[in-house]
Formats: C-alpha cells, structure tokens, sequence
C-alpha cells in the first residue's frame, strides 16, 4: 500500500498546530512585558501569564534567555506593554511576535530577542518541536508553578479518574506487570538484594517493630503480639474451626 509522505507530513502539521488553539482560561493572564538596560538602552521583549515579578525572578534565576544580558548589569528598568488577555497559546504567542518586530523596527539591534516568536506557526512540525523544546527549557518554572497549581486544585478528580482507570484496566496493568517481570526477572532479583543489603538495619527495625505490634484472634478473641500470631494460629488456638486446623 503506498502512503503519500506529503500527506502524512501535513497531517502531522495539522495535528501539532492544532495544540496552538486550545483554549485554556490561564492565556486570561497573558501581559507583553519589556525589559530596557538603563546603561545601554537595550530592550527585551517576552510574554508570561505569570506575575511580571514572578517572570522576572525566572529570568534572573536561571540566566538561559537573552533577558539575561540586560539583567546581569543590576540596572534595568522591567515594565508591561500590554495586558492581553487571550484564549490559545498562539494568540498569546502571535501578538508577543507583533510587540517583537515592532520593537525590532524601531530600535533595530537594541533588541536582544534573538527569535521572534509567533512566527513558527505556519511552519513544519520539525521546526515546531525545536520551539517547543526552547519554550520547555526557558519557561521551565512558569511551567511547574502551573503544573502544581493544576494538580492542588484537581485533587479529587484526578484521585478518583486514577481510581476509574486502575478498576477498568485491572487484566491489563496484571499483564502487563506479569510480562515486565518476566523480561526484566534477573534485574529485578538483583536489586532487590542489593536494597536488603543497604537497608538491612532499617528492614531488622521494622520487622523488630512490626513483631511488638498488637494482634486479636479472630476465633478466641484472646490478644497478643503480632510475632505469636503464627504459632498461636497453628498450636495453642483452642476456638478456631476444625477445617483451620486440617489445612494448616
């Protein structure tokens, strides 16, 4: 069967472009802000959806983007552009890459950007990805303070969509684990030992603790420690049923 890579290739496009447009009520936040070098008159251009201090702070932290070359003087002055409140990540995206070549044509190499964002868009999935990894890598805390916020403020569905998910693909997640246990058996031996070897006082203690702790006899009602449980069970138990005493 022949498969035209065009085709695939543009569906591909299609599919990566498309995550541009999801609508997502955090692109409400979006400020344009700039940066100018108060000794060199230098100007940086950016967008966030956090605070202007917050993205600042980014900056300053991690010194992986041109903002850094303005920074790293200590005399600079940060300021908003523009809030613009937005639906997707491509208007927010779009409307940075406008600000940009707007600045770009008024001051020229003042600008330290060194891409203009916005402008992939209509690009190859390829060029896309590069961008992706770049926005991952410079936008890295922005991308953690939201993903922690997403997961306090959806606790309780996610706890009960991982509980939906484990009770409907039991057969599946027991296969599965079956199969890599078999494929990875000789792995798996080997570091289970090498663990009771580095943990071998802890794992004396806990089964030292675990023996104190106090067990009832569900026959007899008579209460002990957990580490008689076994030979009382097996011996002394003088209510538990009869087929108990055959098997055991």
């Amino acid at each position: 069967m022949h498969i035209d890579i065009d085709f695939i290739s543009i569906c591909k496009q299609m599919q990566t472009q498309s995550k541009l447009d999801i609508v997502n009520e955090k692109y409400k936040r979006t400020i344009i802000y700039g940066i100018v070098c108060l000794i060199t008159k230098e100007k940086y251009v950016g967008s966030t959806i956090l605070t202007l201090k917050e993205r600042i702070d980014y900056h300053i932290r991690h010194r992986s983007c041109r903002a850094w070359q303005i920074l790293e003087r200590g005399n600079y002055k940060a300021y908003v552009i523009q809030h613009y409140p937005c639906n997707t990540r491509r208007e927010k995206l779009t409307r940075e890459g406008a600000w940009q070549r707007a600045y770009k044509k008024s001051f020229g190499e003042k600008l330290v950007n060194k891409n203009i964002d916005g402008s992939f868009v209509n690009e190859s999935p390829e060029a896309k990805q590069v961008y992706n990894k770049k926005y991952r890598e410079e936008h890295k805390d922005e991308i953690q303070v939201y993903s922690r916020k997403y997961r306090d403020e959806h606790k309780d569905e996610r706890r009960a969509y991982d509980k939906k998910y484990r009770d409907e693909h039991k057969d599946e997640r027991r296969a599965y684990d079956k199969q890599r246990y078999v494929e990875h058996k000789d792995e798996i031996q080997v570091y289970k030992k090498q663990y009771r070897e580095e943990h071998k006082e802890e794992m004396r203690a806990y089964d030292k603790q675990y023996q104190k702790k106090p067990w009832t006899c569900e026959y007899c009602n008579k209460t002990m420690t957990t580490g008689a449980k076994s030979n009382h069970k097996r011996k002394t138990c003088k209510n538990k049923p009869v087929e108990c005493h055959t098997i055991q």
